[in-house]
C-alpha cells in the first residue's frame, strides 16, 4: 500500500476509534452500569437476571473497540520511517489485550446473566475473572503496547501527541491498578480519562504522520 493510502487508512481508523469508543462510553453509562461492580451485588444481579438489552449491546460495542485499536496499531506500524521490534512488541501486545478482553467481554454477555439468577459465589467468580482480566490485563497489554509505540514515534510525532500518548499510558496504569484492587471507584475515575486520552493521542498522530510526509 502506497504511502498516502496508509496515512489515508491511519486517519480514517482514528477517528473510527474517536467514534465506536465514544458509543461505548455512553452504552456503558446507561446500560452497562448497572450490572457493573459499582452497584450492590443484589442490584447487579437482579438486573443481569433480565439480560438487559442495554449490556448485551453495550458490551457488542466493546468487542468492537478492540479490533479497531489493533487496526489502528497495525497501520501506524507501517506507517513508521524505520519499523523495529520495539513496534513489532507494541503490535504484539495490542493484539494479546484484544484476546484477553474479547474473552472477558464473552463472560460479560453469555456467562454473567447465565449465572445472575443462580448461586452467587459462581456469579462473583466470573464477574471477578472478567473485571480483573479486563481491566489489568487486557488493559495492561494496551498500555504497554501504546508506551512502545510512543517510543518509535519520537522522531515523528509532536509534543501534544507525545504528552496525549504519556496520559493515556498513566491513566492506563491506574486502570490496571483498578483491576487488581477490585476498585470500582478507580476504575470509573480512569476509564474516562484512559479512553479519552487515547481517542486524542490517535488522531494527534495520525495527523502527524500525515504533515510528516506529503
Amino acid at each position: 500500500m502506497s504511502s498516502s493510502r496508509l496515512q489515508g487508512a491511519l486517519s480514517s481508523l482514528a477517528w473510527a476509534n474517536v467514534a465506536l469508543h465514544a458509543a461505548g462510553l455512553g452504552l456503558a453509562w446507561f446500560g452497562i452500569r448497572a450490572g457493573s461492580v459499582a452497584v450492590p451485588l443484589a442490584a447487579r444481579m437482579a438486573y443481569l437476571a433480565d439480560r438487559p438489552a442495554g449490556w448485551i449491546w453495550g458490551w457488542g460495542i466493546w468487542m468492537a473497540c478492540p479490533l479497531l485499536l489493533v487496526a489502528f496499531m497495525a497501520v501506524l506500524r507501517s506507517c513508521l520511517p524505520a519499523p523495529g521490534p520495539a513496534a513489532d512488541l507494541a503490535l504484539a501486545c495490542a493484539a494479546a489485550g484484544m484476546s484477553v478482553d474479547l474473552l472477558c467481554d464473552v463472560i460479560q454477555i453469555q456467562a454473567l446473566p447465565l449465572v445472575a439468577a443462580g448461586p452467587v459465589s459462581l456469579f462473583l467468580v466470573l464477574e471477578r475473572i472478567a473485571f480483573t482480566g479486563g481491566a489489568t490485563v487486557a488493559n495492561g497489554f494496551y498500555t504497554v503496547g501504546i508506551v512502545l509505540m510512543i517510543l518509535c514515534l519520537r522522531p515523528v510525532a509532536s509534543v501534544p501527541a507525545r504528552l496525549a500518548g504519556w496520559a493515556t499510558g498513566i491513566s492506563g496504569a491506574v486502570m490496571v491498578l483498578s483491576g487488581l484492587l477490585l476498585s470500582p471507584a478507580l476504575l470509573l475515575a480512569s476509564t474516562g480519562p484512559t479512553i479519552g486520552f487515547y481517542c486524542l493521542w490517535t488522531v494527534l498522530v495520525a495527523r502527524d504522520l500525515r504533515q510528516d510526509r506529503p
